[in-house]
C-alpha cells in the first residue's frame, strides 16, 4: 500500500509505518520539494531511527527507488531481524529529470547533516530519522552515485556509510578526486563505510569507455582512503539490476546493502 498526499508538520506518520509515502516539503532554496519516504512496520513517533538517503540517476525522481524495492521486502526483513528498523527516503532532484545535478548549491542545503540540511531536519522532526546518534547513510546510483561521493568527500562528517552505484559520471572524477584529496584524514578519522560498484554490463562502460568507477577506486588505493570496490558480474546499468542481483552466497544484493547501511546500529 502506499500513501499521497501532502502532508502537515503534524500529520500523524504512524498510520503510514510499513508503506511508502509520497509527498512535498516546503524548501527556502527550492521551493516545494516532492519526496517519498519509508517507514519500518513499528514505527514509533517516540523512536530513533538511521535515515538512509536514496540519490537517484538522470530520468529519475522520488518514485524510482519505490519501482524497484518492494516495501513488502523491506518489511519482512525487518520483521525477520535480517535488519534493523530504518528509514528510507529520497528527494526529486530537479524538476527536469534529465538536467539531475546532486551537486547543486541547493541540493547540499537540502541533503548534507553537516549543514543542518532542510530536508534532513524535516526528516528529523516527522520520521525521528538521521539523529546524530543513529546517523544518515547515502545510497546513490549513477549520477546520485557522483552526487552521494560529492556529498561524503566535501562534508567527511556527515555519513555512516555511502554506497554509489553505477558511478559512470567521468566530468565530476577530478572535482570529486580533490575533495577526497583534501580531506582524506578527516574520512579516515571519521570510519565511514564507503561502498562502490559497477556492473560488468554497464552499457556506459562497454560503449561509452566510462572510467569513473574503476578510477576511482584506483584513486582512493593510492590515497589509501578505506572502501569496497566490487565488478558484478552480468549486472547492467539500472538501479533496478544492481539492486536484484545475487551474490554467491545467494544473497540479494538488495538486503546486503541495507546490512552494510546498518551495520553498528
Amino acid at each position: 500500500m502506499t500513501i499521497g498526499s501532502t502532508m502537515a508538520l503534524n500529520f500523524d506518520y504512524s498510520n503510514a509505518a510499513g508503506q511508502y509515502t509520497f509527498s512535498t516539503f516546503e524548501s527556502k532554496v527550492r521551493s516545494s520539494v516532492p519526496y517519498f519516504a519509508y517507514l519500518p512496520p513499528n514505527w514509533n513517533p517516540n523512536g530513533s531511527y538511521r535515515l538512509i538517503l536514496f540519490l537517484h540517476g538522470q530520468g529519475g525522481d522520488e518514485t524510482t527507488f519505490s519501482k524497484y524495492v518492494r516495501e513488502d521486502d523491506l518489511n519482512q526483513w525487518i520483521k525477520l531481524g535480517e535488519i534493523p528498523d530504518v528509514v528510507i527516503a529520497g528527494i526529486r532532484g530537479n524538476e527536469d529529470p534529465d538536467l539531475i545535478q546532486w551537486f547543486t548549491p541547493e541540493n547540499e542545503a537540502l541533503l548534507v547533516p553537516e549543514i543542518n540540511g532542510e530536508f534532513i531536519e524535516f526528516c528529523r522532526t516527522n520520521f525521528k530519522a538521521g539523529s546524530i546518534e543513529k546517523g544518515v547513510s547515502l545510497e546513490g546510483h549513477s549520477r546520485g552515485a557522483g552526487g552521494a561521493l560529492h556529498y561524503l568527500f566535501k562534508y567527511p562528517e556527515s555519513f555512516k556509510s555511502v554506497i554509489a552505484i553505477g558511478y559512470v559520471s567521468d566530468y565530476s572524477l577530478e572535482m570529486n578526486k580533490d575533495l577526497a584529496e583534501r580531506n582524506r584524514q578527516a574520512l579516515v578519522e571519521s570510519g565511514v563505510n564507503l561502498y562502490l560498484e559497477i556492473g560488468t554490463e554497464d552499457r556506459f562502460v562497454r560503449n561509452q569507455n566510462r572510467k569513473a568507477s574503476f578510477e576511482m577506486h584506483d584513486f582512493l588505493d593510492k590515497i589509501k582512503l578505506p572502501h569496497s570496490f566490487e565488478y558484478l558480474y552480468g549486472v547492467e546499468h539500472g538501479f533496478d539490476s544492481f539492486w536484484q542481483h545475487y551474490s554467491d552466497d545467494d544473497m540479494q544484493n538488495g538486503l546486503r546493502h541495507l546490512k552494510r547501511h546498518c551495520d553498528g546500529l
